[in-house]
């Protein structure tokens, strides 16, 4: 059931990696997601985001309605959380960032108008990126959240990537040992391997397969000669 429950992510994410959400990450701007029931303290933060200096969109949301249709919008570079809200916690709403296929990679901040050190030790396992109290939020902390989120991205790409690498190199090479089984069992080896194997490449994605070099791949010798 875990690994059932583990190929669905990464399928999700794959389809996230294959939309535009990842060509928005190289955007000429800072996105920013704030989830806050306060529309002063939004104000507020919307205001400091631009007097950072940088180039910055920032989306306000009051309620985990409106939080989670963002999320299905656009990527976001930063979410800024409150913990108190309406219905529910800010950790419910980083744990819905967590499992967001297009943006769990985002930096997360916990904030409060006092943090507690229960909920900032809670979501920092989480793996929030910091927890601050709302009048921390000045224009210079908030460009070195900013800064220090294409570092976050950069690092959960890299992990999921390789995952999905991974994934595909078990895939490639049991297909691999198929083709070899089929081909022993209906003695056909020697003249069809190359081409079914680069068919099969070719079918996962790896285009151009007339113009590879693959003899390197494979013996000199005869196959199944006998030394």
């Amino acid at each position: 059931m875990a690994d059932k429950t583990k190929d669905a992510e990464l399928a999700a994410i794959r389809a996230a990696y294959r939309t535009d959400g990842l060509q928005d990450r190289q955007r000429a701007s800072f996105e920013v997601l704030v989830l806050d029931d306060s529309r002063f303290d939004q104000n507020q933060i919307k205001r400091a985001c631009g007097k950072t200096g940088l180039p910055v969109t920032t989306r306000l949301t009051s309620d985990m309605d409106e939080f989670s249709q963002a999320l299905d919008e656009k990527a976001y570079d930063v979410i800024l959380i409150d913990y108190m809200l309406p219905k529910g916690n800010g950790l419910t709403a980083q744990r819905l960032v967590n499992n967001h296929a297009m943006n769990f990679g985002a930096a997360v901040v916990m904030i409060s108008s006092e943090m507690r050190t229960d909920v900032a030790v809670a979501s920092m396992k989480k793996g929030s990126m910091d927890c601050l109290n709302k009048d921390a939020l000045d224009p210079e902390k908030l460009r070195e959240i900013m800064m220090a989120s294409a570092k976050i991205f950069s690092e959960a790409s890299r992990h999921w990537i390789g995952e999905l690498l991974a994934q595909q190199r078990v895939q490639i090479a049991q297909d691999v040992a198929k083709v070899v089984r089929d081909e022993m069992e209906f003695g056909r080896f020697v003249d069809t391997i190359d081409k079914r194997i680069i068919d099969m490449l070719a079918s996962k994605g790896f285009t151009e397969p007339e113009n590879w070099n693959v003899s390197y791949l494979f013996d000199a010798d005869e196959p199944l000669k006998f030394r």
